[in-house]
């Protein structure tokens, strides 16, 4: 890093500014390509679907990520969908659609964002309230609002499809309103070259998901985490891929992360002995 870098990643931290995002540039739909430093996707025009993609780092509650529509085309129905995750990036496995291939989730909240703000130019912002409310707003002042099944207090990710008429979708940033400021995301510094800023990105997120598993430990009322002890040989009883790591409200240490997640939010029982979760005691 140079320390023409160092001098404005320090300056940037100084006046309180959110860090920079971008799309994620190892997780995207298969029609996906990146540019501009992960600033802008685009999909390829030859089908309405394939075209998800996710912010490369978690995203605050009440961060507005503003996106702008650069290029839409005629023939498909419908627009850019966008939302939230409580599910790493990495985690996801890829459908051809956000809406409803991951919604059925809980652990997935998307809304469509409507065709008369979804033109070439338009600017775009949306983001999670406390009350786990996914809103969006357009440039002119038009709002939607919509409930979800996110829990403020867990990590989340951005998630946009780009879907049916747009094709091309530009990151402007994210800010986020505190008590008698704006905090906003620090500037792409375009003079640096990518692969450079892809080294420096890659360094940043291993540090920051190992974080966001502390947080997820610590936040999670109805889990008890137990990386800490030698994890038990045992594959997940939902996944049967991942290692079982994770200690239910019951007793049982049956279930990775991701599906501990699931379970309680979708079903609320424990997958072996069918007893309902309950909040959270610590376990000896």
């Amino acid at each position: 890093m140079t320390e023409k870098k160092k001098e404005k990643v320090c300056v940037c931290h100084a006046h309180g500014s959110l860090r920079a995002i971008c799309f994620h540039s190892e997780v995207k739909g298969p029609l996906i390509t990146l540019c501009d430093w992960g600033r802008r996707v685009t999909r390829d025009g030859s089908s309405y679907c394939h075209g998800l993609t996710f912010s490369w780092r978690q995203v605050k509650i009440q961060e507005k990520v503003r996106l702008r529509v650069e290029h839409c085309v005629r023939g498909w129905h419908g627009g850019l969908r966008v939302g939230f995750t409580h599910v790493l990036p990495e985690q996801t496995s890829l459908p051809p659609l956000a809406i409803p291939d991951l919604t059925h989730s809980p652990l997935f909240a998307a809304v469509v964002v409507p065709v008369g703000i979804c033109r070439p130019g338009s600017e775009i912002q949306f983001w999670l309230k406390k009350n786990g409310c996914l809103r969006i707003r357009s440039s002119d002042g038009r709002t939607h609002t919509e409930q979800t099944f996110l829990n403020a207090k867990w990590p989340v990710w951005a998630m946009m499809d780009v879907y049916g008429q747009t094709t091309s979708v530009m990151m402007l940033g994210s800010k986020k309103r505190r008590c008698i400021f704006t905090m906003r995301s620090c500037p792409a510094l375009t003079h640096i070259k990518h692969t450079e800023d892809k080294e420096i990105q890659q360094i940043e997120r291993k540090k920051e998901q190992m974080t966001m598993l502390e947080q997820r430990n610590l936040r999670t009322p109805y889990l008890v985490n137990t990386d800490h002890e030698t994890p038990d040989c045992e594959e997940c009883a939902v996944c049967y891929s991942d290692v079982a790591n994770v200690r239910l409200s019951c007793g049982h240490k049956c279930v990775c992360t991701p599906c501990g997640m699931r379970v309680y939010m979708t079903f609320g029982t424990c997958p072996l002995c069918r007893q309902t979760l309950g909040s959270f005691k610590p376990y000896d």
